[in-house]
């Protein structure tokens, strides 16, 4: 009888083991949905999305082929791993802060040896410890190699600019320029499933109830009030501001 109840409340306890890095030991279950706003490869979305805007896509290394932290490593770990819930500052699960540089090199990370680092080996594990979990969709290979690179290289913490300008003729569209920059910064913590902050940026009427309520423009510009967004570790270049606003200002059509 003792080893039946031992048995039973060892099933109840493992029956309600969650959280954001998963024990190991069997295969993840079958991922239902993502947690980004089109990309199915994890969130942080496609910098090729990024390629047609006027703004042009995020700079993913310098001059010297150096990985760049703000604009190519930042944006993943706020999108698959910063989320309400797990890593973000409030909850730091296992003591993970995965919310600025400073805090995600404190951890996890081996500079100059990705696969000796703690955070790399849980976004390549195949098991229940992978991360992000599900339902969440795993990083793309492109994704995960981009991180591999920028830990090899010494996890530096390298800043880099987007390029591309807007210009006063410019006509802002939700489909072709706000779509993609929500996707690649915003929605992997901001989705139907996450919805973080009670907040989600996929659809076109959950972005226009933001938009006009003025969230949506006080949190990327940063102001005063606003809870800033992506991170109060990063902004979105003027470009990409400049764009938000030109589609706020002239309507927030569905176009």
């Amino acid at each position: 009888m003792r080893a039946f109840i031992n048995a039973f409340f060892f099933a109840i306890l493992m029956g309600l083991l969650g959280g954001c890095l998963y024990e190991k030991g069997g295969p993840l279950p079958s991922d239902t949905s993502t947690s980004g706003g089109s990309d199915t490869n994890g969130g942080g979305g496609s910098t090729a999305a990024l390629d047609s805007l006027p703004c042009g896509a995020p700079t993913t290394t310098n001059a010297q082929n150096q990985v760049c932290f703000n604009t190519a490593i930042l944006p993943l770990f706020l999108a698959n791993c910063a989320t309400s819930g797990c890593h973000d500052s409030k909850t730091a699960e296992e003591g993970y802060d995965l919310t600025s540089y400073e805090k995600i090199v404190r951890k996890g990370i081996t500079a100059g040896n990705a696969k000796k680092s703690k955070l790399y080996q849980v976004i390549i594990d195949t098991s229940r410890e992978r991360m992000p979990p599900p339902p969440n969709a795993p990083m793309s290979s492109d994704k995960i190699q981009l991180i591999a690179s920028w830990i090899d290289q010494g996890a530096k913490n390298i800043t880099c600019e987007t390029s591309g300008s807007t210009n006063s003729t410019q006509v802002a569209s939700y489909s072709k320029h706000l779509v993609p920059i929500f996707d690649y910064y915003c929605t992997g913590c901001h989705n139907s499933t996450t919805q973080s902050g009670n907040i989600n940026l996929t659809g076109y009427a959950n972005v226009q109830t933001l938009a006009k309520n003025g969230k949506l423009y006080g949190a990327i510009t940063h102001a005063s009030g606003y809870q800033p967004m992506p991170s109060s570790s990063l902004k979105l270049s003027d470009c990409q501001i400049g764009l938000v606003k030109k589609w706020i200002d002239s309507g927030m059509l569905n176009n």
